[in-house]
């Protein structure tokens, strides 16, 4: 592809300079058609080549909220019948973040030069999902890029809807496990030594359970920095396996393996993947592209290998329903879905069903398993805070039968 610079007349009979891109003379006098302006200079300038910045951006990922946020207000403003430029135009001069108005005002730019709506998410600064842009490809290619927009943010809205929901559900766990770790640390390196000391230093033998805990006490005091380095270690080390695809591969499976998560995994891979499948053939993506898009929204790297497996299947002239059946991950309910879908000529509402429900089944899910582990979190918390108050008071209540 190369960039040309220009030189037109708009339709008002004013003059314009700019530059574009495009694979030939032809082709970018075409685009400047396109956008109703008449060609009356144009010299090649060089090769576009990506800048390093550019490859840069690439690896930054814009915010689901944002994306959602921004596919609505799009929507809104093309179903008003607002032309796709002017409403980019228009959502550029009303982003409030930074980060947004850059990511739309690229847009803005590159629809301005002749591009499609899906060349300039090819081109954004920011990594957009592949299903995101087929969708739009689809979308522009059928004349009905309005319908599809809608279509999209509810999916994307409904999706960051999902990790809302799980993330508030873990809020409350988590801050309890930082609050009894906070109490228990300073019990043991400030409360314990003081308390305990006094007895140490009047020479009364310290029941076992107290000597345990002044062992334990001054272990906290000395090696809290070896303790902390020891933590963020296995926390860098988690992230650099995952970060290599083969040792990531193994601990997905770990995870499927344990049976309190399995479930809940599949059952969120499960809504997500049927969601996006069942969304990209809305918009008229062919099944088999759709299926290969929608394996990039499976986070599991085994349930990936598997829908990539299916599409296999499927290119081999197979059944959606056979390859999943195949696959053996999806559960019971959407593969009776998806087999009623493709008998009646209905795959893509019913794989949205399907959606609906796991999601509904994942929020549930999510609701049991804190309602599960918060007694579990507050009885070991209790555990843990009576044992050190036990180690306190043995040496009083000895002290007092001493007296007594």
């Amino acid at each position: 592809m190369a960039v040309f610079e220009y030189k037109a007349l708009t339709q008002q009979g004013k003059s314009k300079k700019g530059m574009l891109e495009s694979d030939s003379e032809r082709l970018a006098r075409q685009q400047m058609r396109d956008q109703g302006l008449i060609p009356i200079a144009l010299q090649e300038v060089k090769a576009a080549k990506p800048s390093k910045s550019t490859s840069n951006w690439l690896q930054a990922k814009l915010a689901t909220e944002d994306l959602a946020l921004f596919t609505r207000e799009l929507h809104t403003l093309l179903e008003a019948g607002t032309p796709l430029n002017n409403a980019l135009k228009a959502l550029t001069e009303q982003a409030e973040k930074k980060v947004t108005m850059r990511f739309i005002r690229s847009l803005h730019s590159k629809v301005s030069e002749g591009y499609s709506l899906t060349q300039a998410l090819q081109k954004a600064p920011y990594k957009i999902p592949a299903d995101y842009v087929a969708i739009i490809q689809a979308g522009e290619h059928s004349g009905h890029l309005t319908e599809v927009m809608s279509r999209l943010a509810d999916t994307i809205e409904q999706r960051e809807k999902m990790n809302k929901k799980l993330k508030t559900a873990m809020i409350y766990p988590i801050l309890m496990v930082v609050v009894a770790f906070a109490i228990v640390f300073f019990l043991m390196v400030y409360v314990v030594p003081k308390v305990v000391g006094v007895f140490d230093n009047m020479q009364q033998t310290l029941p076992p359970l107290t000597q345990g805990l002044l062992s334990a006490s001054a272990f906290v005091q000395t090696h809290w920095g070896a303790m902390l380095f020891t933590v963020v270690g296995v926390w860098l080390l988690y992230r650099w396996l995952m970060s290599r695809p083969s040792s990531r591969f193994k601990i997905h499976r770990l995870w499927l393996r344990l049976p309190g998560a399995r479930k809940f995994l599949l059952y969120s891979a499960a809504a997500r993947w049927a969601r996006t499948f069942g969304v990209l053939l809305a918009s008229g993506v062919t099944v088999r592209d759709a299926m290969t898009i929608s394996a990039e929204v499976m986070t599991i790297d085994p349930l990936k290998k598997s829908v990539l497996a299916m599409v296999e299947l499927v290119r081999q002239g197979k059944s959606v329903h056979f390859a999943m059946q195949q696959s053996k991950v999806f559960p019971p309910l959407l593969l009776n879905l998806v087999g009623t879908g493709e008998g009646k000529g209905q795959l893509h509402s019913m794989l949205l069903r399907g959606a609906q429900h796991y999601e509904n089944e994942v929020e549930n899910a999510a609701a049991t398993l804190v309602s599960l582990i918060e007694p579990i979190l507050i009885m070991v918390m209790g555990a843990v805070v009576l044992t050190i108050v036990l180690a306190i008071m043995l040496p009083i209540f000895e002290m007092n039968q001493m007296v007594g």
